[in-house]
């Protein structure tokens, strides 16, 4: 019996990770995921047992990640978006938890259609409903809700894949994206 080795595990998960990140999950291809590694396609099929078992793997952490932020406002005492320090008190804590898997993120919210990882988008978008219902009770309608959480989530993820190495650059425009959707949004919305 051959023992697995963890950098051939170590290997295939980072080029998995690029290949999911490039080609999405349905359009992914484990022939080039085994090439990117340097291995055969036989070989990742000794560690794991299809597409979707890889999938599930290089996601799992990111996937952990992302419940963690719906703590939010347990850890900052943040009930509204008034100031700038309120806002990079949010960007500091949201990069704190997803920068370690910014493309895996990418890769479950934005490219994981044929997946299950699809409803990881919903999550997020619901949790944001959830949180401006309950600072806000009763005051916007769950269908506007709806459209600003999907709309904040997929630029947040957008920003995210376009400026994947430049950390600064997604700070600042996650601050700013904070601002436009939630900066004093109960005075605004009408």
């Amino acid at each position: 019996m051959q023992v697995l080795k963890e950098s051939v595990r170590n290997s295939i998960v980072e080029a998995a990770i690029l290949e999911f990140f490039e080609y999405g999950f349905q359009n992914a291809n484990m022939r080039r995921i085994a090439d990117k590694a340097n291995i055969t396609v036989g070989n990742i099929y000794r560690y794991y047992k299809n597409k979707e078992t890889l999938f599930k793997e290089i996601l799992l952490p990111a996937e952990r990640a992302i419940d963690d932020l719906g703590s939010f406002d347990e850890e900052l005492n943040i009930t509204s978006i008034k100031t700038i320090d309120d806002v990079n008190q949010l960007v500091t804590f949201l990069m704190s938890v997803l920068k370690p898997y910014t493309r895996e993120i990418y890769i479950m919210t934005l490219d994981s259609s044929g997946s299950h990882y699809l409803k990881i988008k919903n999550q997020l978008e619901n949790m944001i409903i959830q949180k401006i219902n309950a600072y806000y009770p009763k005051k916007f309608d769950r269908y506007l809700l709806k459209v600003i959480s999907a709309s904040f989530v997929k630029g947040v993820f957008t920003v995210f894949r376009d400026n994947i190495n430049n950390i600064r650059r997604i700070q600042d425009m996650i601050s700013q994206l904070i601002v436009f959707y939630f900066r004093d949004m109960d005075q605004r919305l009408f």
